[in-house]
């Protein structure tokens, strides 16, 4: 696997985010690999400036997976609620991402329901030329009824 690259004036901005002395962390350390109490923090504010490379560095330097969660990741089994607490804990970013990517699935299929519906209910309605047509019609049939009652009434 290729070394994830840590841009060093990033790596500053996150720790005096953290409050952390940049003098305390060993060069050769990133908020992940660093073994530190505050590593936690300055692993959060890493994130709200690089989400991306923070999400490479959890893959890279996070907690190991489970077998279980690293297959249900490749779609080889179902997810259950353990498995998406694990994937929480363990790759919040890329928990985060799914989580987004299903609401956003879910907006979208609630937005092509609604789009059919609106169709089938425009199909199903009369145009206004049809409406004319169909009050036109109405005003006849109600005229030519009240004329056989007024007929009707004189004999």
């Amino acid at each position: 696997m290729k070394d994830l690259q840590f841009d060093t004036a990033q790596l500053l901005q996150a720790a005096a985010m953290a409050g952390i002395n940049p003098a305390e962390i060993p060069a050769d350390k990133n908020p992940w690999t660093w073994k530190d109490g505050r590593a936690k923090s300055w692993q959060m504010a890493f994130r709200t400036i690089n989400a991306a490379t923070a999400q490479q560095a959890e893959v890279t330097h996070g907690p190991a997976i489970s077998l279980a969660l690293q297959a249900a990741l490749d779609g080889h089994t179902p997810w259950t609620d353990d498995l998406r607490s694990e994937l929480s804990i363990k790759r919040p970013d890329q928990h985060q991402a799914m989580t987004k990517a299903a609401v956003d699935d879910a907006i979208r299929g609630l937005e092509d329901a609604r789009a059919a519906e609106a169709a089938r209910r425009a199909k199903s309605t009369p145009s206004p030329e049809q409406l004319k047509e169909l009050a036109k019609r109405s005003r006849d049939v109600a005229r030519h009824v009240q004329h056989n009652l007024h007929e009707l009434a004189k004999a």
